[in-house]
C-alpha cells in the first residue's frame, strides 16, 4: 500500500487513525466504533489500521490514552495557595479539557467510560483515587477517599455536560467563571468540616 497523500508517512496515518478513533468514540460510543469505518474516514485499507493497532480492542485502549502524570499534576497544584487549590484544580482541568491538542482525546475517554468497565476503571485509578486523591491527601483533614470521590464526581458531572451532551448551558459557559464557580465546591469536598 502506499502512502496516503497528506500524511506524513506511517507517522502521520497512525495520528489520523487515533485521531479518527477518538470522535468516532466521542460520536458513537464504544460499540459504534469499527476498524472499517476508521479505514474509511481516515481514506486507508482496514489491513493497515490492523497492521499498526491489531485489533480493534487494541485500537480503542490507545486511542483513550491520555497524556501526562495525575500525581504530578496534582503535586503541581498542591504547590501552591492551599485557600485556592479548588479554582486552581478547576482552571487547570478546564484549561487542559479545552486545549484542541487534547480535547478529543478526553471526550473519547469520558464517552468510552460510560460504556466500558475497562475505561470505566482507568477513570476511577487515574482521576478521582490517583489524583483526587493525592490532593486529598495533601490537604483534607480526614475522611480522604470520600472527600476525593465528591470532588472527582462534580468534575465528572461537569465534564459530562459541557463535553458530551451537546446544548447545555455548561458548555458553551465561559471557562474562567466555571473554574471559579465549581472552584468553590472542590475546595468546600476537599477542606470543609463535611460533618457540618
Amino acid at each position: 500500500m502506499t502512502t496516503q497523500q497528506g500524511f506524513d508517512g506511517g507517522t502521520g496515518i497512525r495520528q489520523a487513525i487515533l485521531d479518527v478513533t477518538r470522535r468516532e468514540i466521542s460520536e458513537c460510543g464504544l460499540t459504534g466504533v469499527s476498524i472499517r469505518s476508521v479505514a474509511r474516514r481516515v481514506g486507508v485499507d482496514p489491513r493497515l489500521v490492523r497492521h499498526y493497532y491489531g485489533s480493534k480492542e487494541q485500537l480503542l485502549r490507545q486511542a483513550v490514552q491520555v497524556e501526562g502524570n495525575p500525581v504530578e499534576l496534582a503535586e503541581h497544584l498542591l504547590s501552591g495557595s492551599r485557600r485556592r487549590l479548588g479554582r486552581a484544580t478547576a482552571t487547570a482541568l478546564l484549561t487542559h479539557w479545552d486545549s484542541p491538542r487534547t480535547t478529543i482525546t478526553y471526550r473519547a475517554r469520558l464517552s468510552a467510560s460510560l460504556t466500558s468497565d475497562e475505561i470505566a476503571g482507568l477513570m476511577r485509578d487515574e482521576f478521582v483515587r490517583t489524583f483526587f486523591g493525592t490532593l486529598a491527601e495533601g490537604v483534607s483533614p480526614d475522611r480522604h477517599e470520600l472527600r476525593a470521590a465528591l470532588a472527582a464526581s462534580q468534575v465528572i458531572g461537569l465534564a459530562l455536560c459541557r463535553y458530551l451532551i451537546d446544548g447545555t448551558e455548561l458548555s458553551r459557559h465561559d471557562r474562567d467563571d466555571l473554574a471559579r464557580l465549581m472552584g468553590r465546591t472542590i475546595q468546600h469536598y476537599l477542606t470543609a468540616d463535611l460533618a457540618e
